[in-house]
């Protein structure tokens, strides 16, 4: 694992999305059918979402210190809360939201 950097938001965040796919790739293991698609699926998703946060918090670790690369650190984080939600609330009203309850708020 990195060492802790200048950006602990964008970092935990890191951490929080290895876990999520952690977990769910040991609920993969004992899911079947169409709930083992639609996890595979999340887990497409979240890793695309990780690669993608990765990959800007290594540029913002290059810019180097300052207000600016912070400014972009925060930015980032509210980037990706929103992205999350769309996608959580996409996934929700395209599964027939009427069966089944609204996501949680994160």
């Amino acid at each position: 694992m990195r060492q802790k950097g200048r950006h602990l938001v964008l970092e935990s965040r890191l951490e929080a999305l290895a876990e999520r796919i952690e977990k769910l790739r040991r609920k993969l293991s004992a899911a079947k059918g169409g709930a083992k698609i639609e996890e595979l699926g999340t887990i497409a998703e979240l890793e695309d979402r990780q690669k993608k946060l990765a990959g800007r918090l290594q540029e913002l670790d290059r810019e180097g210190p300052g207000i600016g690369s912070d400014v972009k650190a925060e930015l980032e984080a509210m980037t990706d809360d929103l992205t999350g939600a769309v996608e959580d609330f996409m996934v929700w009203a395209d599964s027939g939201f009427a069966s089944r309850p609204r996501p949680p708020k994160r």
